[in-house]
């Protein structure tokens, strides 16, 4: 149900961003003559849908929404291209198949011309850029664009979802596991092992933690979450008391611990 909330969301805000964007110009708009702030924007506005889905569902920044965030920006950067085009050629959708795809081909080198011209701007006046350069260097820019977009996805489902950030290495934290549990006894174990610094002990009460599978006539159970700092390991550590209502499951504790570099390496040698 999540899921598909999710691609319904995704695709509404991302229509809505690809409307808004060809409105104000925003796909090509760029900051010293590369840097894609209007794609960025772009990006981060289309992954609101999927982040209202992880808030609602609480089902946390796992790497099919992240695919579906992904698809947002995408789509929504490709939708205000797309209606550029169309603005700019109103009879381009009424002609030949053929005559489409050579005035798509000389649009898209003129987005290229454009953004060498762009680049050139921020240049020296002394400075001329040969013409196999200049296409290059437009071409990139596109590249970049794309990029952005989809890049802009992440961080705003990351800040959406209250993923940590670590200022330290300037990155935002992973989701390294997320299990759900019914053997709330082995969770109280394994949580105790990994304030006491037990890896291995941790690593084997963990194995019994996953075998206690969540059937669906269970009416409570446990959730670990935990997301780390991919660099230096700072962890933190989320436990939930989770119960099945009629239609929907809830969370009615939750338990959040903040590991150092230290316990967050031992924690991932579990």
């Amino acid at each position: 149900m999540g899921a598909f909330v999710a691609l319904c969301l995704t695709t509404v805000t991302s229509l809505a961003v690809a409307y808004a964007g060809h409105r104000f110009d925003l796909a090509h708009i760029h900051l010293i003559g590369g840097i894609p702030v209007g794609a960025l924007f772009i990006g981060g506005c289309a992954a609101i849908g999927t982040a209202l889905a992880v808030r609602l569902f609480a089902i946390y920044d796992t790497s099919g929404m992240r695919v579906f965030a992904q698809f947002g920006g995408l789509m929504a950067y490709s939708g205000a291209v797309l209606l550029d085009y169309v603005a700019a050629h109103p009879n381009a959708l009424l002609a030949p198949l053929t005559a489409q795809a050579l005035e798509s081909v000389k649009y898209l080198q003129t987005l290229v011309e454009q953004g060498s011209a762009a680049f050139a701007r921020q240049l020296p006046g002394w400075v001329r850029l040969p013409v196999e350069v200049g296409f290059w260097v437009g071409g990139a820019r596109l590249v970049i664009e794309i990029v952005g977009a989809i890049v802009a996805t992440g961080w705003m489902l990351s800040m959406l979802t209250d993923v940590p950030f670590c200022w330290k290495n300037r990155r935002f934290y992973e989701l390294r596991q997320l299990i759900e549990s019914a053997n709330m006894q082995a969770v109280r174990e394994w949580e105790m092992a990994m304030n006491q610094r037990r890896p291995v002990e941790a690593r084997a009460i963990l194995a019994r933690v996953r075998q206690g599978r969540v059937r669906p006539e269970d009416r409570r159970w446990v959730r670990i979450v935990v997301h780390q700092c991919p660099v230096c390991h700072a962890s933190r550590l989320r436990i939930e008391g989770r119960r099945r209502g009629v239609g929907f499951a809830r969370t009615e504790t939750s338990q959040e611990i903040t590991l150092d570099p230290v316990r967050g390496a031992a924690l991932l040698a579990t």
